[in-house]
């Protein structure tokens, strides 16, 4: 005989250490014998046990009984009969079918007994039930499939086999802290695309405002541009008219000089006529007394008779020509009485006159005053709004910098937006809850039961 693959004779007993072991595996492991050709022939309690059966209804049939009906027609299965009938050994975990239908786990050893001639006398199966152990290796297998498939709420049910209870344990606490690490992630990036589509709205209206800004303040610094350049003209026209103000001002004064001297002339005039009124007055006084003392050579003459004819005439010529000489003078008279009186007006519009040159010569003075005033102002108006033209032009270059920076911006949140979203599309292949997807679970029929006796 052999025992597993040991080639032994007949007559040998095994030894005490082998007996042994045989003992303890008969006792804790599940034993079935088969035939080269799959025949059972005999199982330990352990076995019937595990499977269900009594070894009466297993006994003279085919191991294929224990297997899917599928695969025990399968080429697989002839091989693996054909390679145990060749001598080979296989050891695995292999699904078993219990009596009532249900699949058992087990870890076993095919091995086959070659005897003395080197030919394989039978087959002996040792198998211990890994059901439980398959079904927390499993359940860990099918956690890590829902972690790959991004659901983060599936959590492993508790084993009573300590080495699969770590790996459960070291599983769901790195469920639960990844699940926490997710669900911060992803409300932070919800934050952050909430606020960087806040922020790309802000600044899209940014840019709009800073565009129309901009445009307005060009227009405002052409009109403040024009409106300095009116101003530096009318600062210019205003001096040009406080020159000829002055001018004016240094005119009337003349006219104001000339007028005094032409009153002044009137009156000399005036004087002279009063004069020159008294001359003739006193020439009409004579002519008055000539013409008596004529009036008197004539009635003398008269007296006189022939002797006296000669003067009469003579009393008669005198007379003649005191009484024209009185004509004159009364003539002349009116004529300086007339002129007196255009003197007298001609020096009341003189004086009118210098009276109005004065009031303009003042007004002038005042209209210069002003105009010089009103020239500072708009001197000073003139560099005032050259300086806000400075500062518009400035202004304008600082909003067009900042429609740059706010174009700027608007790239950046955008394409902050577009991370975003990237991150939230490959944050959203983690589920968090059981709402956004149901949790694994295993279901499985196997029976969780001890193959030892």
């Amino acid at each position: 005989m052999n025992f597993f693959g040991k080639k032994r004779q007949n007559h040998e007993q095994p030894t005490d250490n082998e007996q042994a072991l045989l003992q303890m595996i008969e006792q804790s492991q599940a034993v079935i014998y088969f035939k080269p050709d799959g025949t059972i022939t005999h199982a330990n309690k352990n076995f019937q046990s595990a499977l269900g059966y009594e070894l009466q209804e297993i006994h003279g049939q085919k191991h294929a009984m224990f297997v899917d009906q599928d695969y025990g027609h399968s080429a697989e299965y002839t091989q693996f009969w054909t390679g145990l009938r060749d001598g080979k050994s296989f050891t695995d975990q292999f699904p078993r079918l219990r009596k009532d239908g249900t699949t058992i786990w087990i870890q076993a050893t095919y091995a086959p007994v070659i005897d003395a001639a080197g030919e394989v006398s039978q087959v002996i199966k040792i198998a211990s039930d890994v059901t439980d152990r398959k079904a927390g290796i499993d359940s860990v297998a099918a956690g890590l499939n829902a972690l790959k498939d991004g659901n983060l709420s599936f959590r492993l049910d508790q084993s009573e086999l300590p080495d699969i209870q770590l790996l459960v344990a070291a599983f769901n606490d790195a469920l639960d802290q990844l699940q926490f690490l997710v669900s911060q992630v992803k409300a932070a990036n919800l934050t952050i695309s909430q606020g960087s589509d806040r922020m790309r709205q802000s600044s899209d209206q940014l840019s709009k405002r800073t565009e129309t800004q901009a445009a307005t303040l060009e227009q405002t610094a052409a009109a403040i541009e024009q409106l300095t350049s009116n101003a530096t003209a009318a600062a210019e026209n205003a001096r040009n008219v406080n020159d000829i103000a002055s001018n004016t001002r240094l005119a009337a004064q003349d006219s104001g000089r000339v007028v005094a001297d032409a009153t002044e002339a009137m009156g000399r005039i005036e004087t002279s006529a009063g004069e020159i009124s008294q001359i003739i007055t006193v020439i009409d006084d004579l002519a008055f007394q000539t013409n008596l003392l004529s009036l008197n050579a004539g009635v003398e003459a008269a007296r006189a008779g022939e002797a006296g004819r000669g003067f009469a005439v003579v009393a008669t010529e005198v007379r003649a020509l005191a009484q024209r000489s009185a004509d004159s003078a009364r003539d002349i008279t009116k004529l300086i009485n007339e002129s007196t009186g255009h003197v007298s007006e001609g020096v009341e519009l003189v004086e009118r006159t210098s009276h109005q040159l004065n009031q303009i010569f003042d007004e002038v003075g005042v209209i210069s005053s002003n105009i010089k005033e009103i020239s500072g102002s708009l001197i000073q108006q003139s560099s005032t709004l050259s300086q806000i033209n400075s500062a518009v032009s400035e202004l304008d270059h600082v909003t067009q910098s900042n429609a740059s920076m706010v174009l700027e911006t608007a790239d950046i949140s955008k394409s902050l937006q577009g991370d975003s979203q990237k991150l939230s599309n490959q944050v959203a292949s983690f589920h968090t809850t059981s709402s956004e997807s149901a949790p694994w679970t295993v279901q499985t029929d196997m029976p969780r039961k001890s193959l030892a006796s």
